[in-house]
């Protein structure tokens, strides 16, 4: 899955009272919006940038077998190259590259964003060890993680107001049905890749298919950087406070510890659950099953785009919850559809049928996806709009650092150290579901009475 969907930009600070906002900035008189064409044009091409950063992130899960057997690694080390050496840079750098999106030109840091992401994803198909294919992968990291927090906050002043939720939850989406894609096309490519072999290249020397993959899927990220000047850097419509610090959203999020924690590990969590069902399924299909790249990669794909269509579902459902009174609704609707994914996440490994896995892998998806977006909801919902951009960013790195560096190597570890056969990757993932997925349905239900009373005491 993509990482959460809020912004990093620092928020302005008030003086007034933690519990009483401190009144929007407003945008300069003068400050108008781009064209609609040019404000779509906006997101067509950071949805397309979108997806390539989710190739190059996430395009290592099609290649498992071969990079351990080239490489000699073990489950734990592919999935701390999976998780912890791109999570870490990942969410390190969240931080400094958010304030620099609210100093200097936003098309200027995604650009450099794409260019490092690319040129690091190359270089992952010229390692030739464990060290150097880690380095490599948070390179990835680093790049990768000024593009999210830039992108929102183009594509939010693309806009007017009462056009941005559609727009926004367009990209949103995208990225979400992103992870699908990678695997839609990614799986014809490795598998003509692994069907052609080795092959010599100049100035590089043989290379085995895998490392064939990461040049051919990183290397067109340097030219296509260049999309981001066809479209116009609009006027902020967000004053910058130099300096803002994070006291005074500390004790907010203290007062509130209950909802927070929810917030932060509970979705993190879930988020975990979910990134390592999608790097592991396919491949417990290649272990167990005895399936093909070519074959995972479609199925799967199309499973991941079925199951992230449904992402506006379980937001409108939201919506009508919470316009009916119930202020909890969206850790309720999360508790709710999460226990009711666990199920067919046991279930897909267990079954005969390695379809009736994939059938079971696209209901626990179509259900768990419900968090993708109720996460940084809930977020904004709770928190006054003084402190969400500090509380955001708070979010976004404890959740993230939860999800990315701990849902692969989660899978790896148990694997490697409880059950030590790499052919039961698949009690692996029904083991993620007790020890990750259900204590995030755990966070959610003791949360949900700190949201109604945040709600009802606090006005934001």
């Amino acid at each position: 899955m993509s990482e959460p969907a809020l912004s990093l930009s620092a928020s302005p600070s008030s003086s007034a009272p933690i519990d009483s906002p401190a009144p929007p900035p407003t945008a300069p008189a003068s400050a108008d919006y781009p064209s609609p064409f040019m404000g779509w044009l906006t997101v067509a091409i950071l949805f397309l940038l979108y997806i390539l950063s989710l190739t190059d992130r996430n395009i290592m899960a099609l290649m498992v077998g071969p990079i351990k057997q080239d490489l000699g690694l073990s489950d734990l080390q592919i999935s701390l190259l999976q998780g912890p050496a791109f999570a870490v840079l990942f969410c390190l750098c969240a931080i400094p590259l958010g304030m620099a999106l609210d100093r200097f030109s936003r098309r200027i840091v995604l650009y450099l964003s794409v260019t490092v992401w690319s040129i690091a994803a190359a270089a992952c198909g010229l390692a030739g060890s464990f060290i150097g294919l880690a380095m490599a992968r948070a390179g990835v990291g680093a790049g990768e993680s000024g593009f999210g927090t830039g992108s929102y906050s183009v594509v939010g002043d693309s806009f007017p107001p009462h056009r941005v939720s559609l727009a926004m939850s367009v990209f949103i989406m995208g990225g979400v049905m992103g992870a699908g894609i990678v695997f839609l096309l990614g799986g014809p490519i490795v598998g003509a890749a692994m069907k052609a072999g080795p092959a010599t290249w100049p100035l590089f020397g043989t290379l085995q298919p895998w490392q064939q993959v990461f040049i051919m899927t990183g290397a067109p990220g340097i030219l296509l950087a260049f999309l981001v000047f066809l479209f116009r850097e609009p006027p902020r419509r967000k004053a910058v406070s130099a300096g803002a610090g994070y006291g005074e959203a500390w004790a907010y999020i203290r007062r509130h510890k209950p909802l927070y924690i929810a917030a932060f590990v509970g979705f993190g969590l879930a988020y975990a659950a979910t990134i390592g069902f999608q790097l592991w399924t396919p491949v417990y299909l290649a272990r167990v099953h005895g399936w093909q790249p070519a074959q995972i990669g479609p199925v799967i794909g199309i499973a991941q785009i079925a199951a992230a269509a449904l992402i506006p579902l379980h937001g409108w459902t939201v919506d009508r919850l919470y316009r009916r009174g119930r202020k909890d609704a969206h850790l309720f609707w999360c508790l709710m559809t999460v226990l009711a994914a666990a199920p067919f996440g046991i279930a897909a490994f267990l079954v005969a049928s390695p379809w009736a896995t994939v059938a079971c892998y696209w209901c626990f998806m179509a259900l768990i996806l419900s968090t993708a977006s109720m996460g940084p909801a809930t977020v904004q919902v709770v928190t006054p709009a003084y402190l969400r951009g500090r509380v955001s960013a708070l979010y976004v790195l404890a959740s993230g650092l939860i999800a990315m560096a701990g849902g692969p190597a989660f899978i790896g570890l148990v694997t490697d150290k409880l059950w030590g056969d790499e052919m039961k990757v698949g009690l692996s993932l029904i083991t993620s579901v007790f020890c990750v997925l259900l204590p995030a349905a755990l966070l959610f239900a003791l949360g949900r009475a700190s949201m109604r009373r945040a709600h009802e005491g606090d006005p934001v």
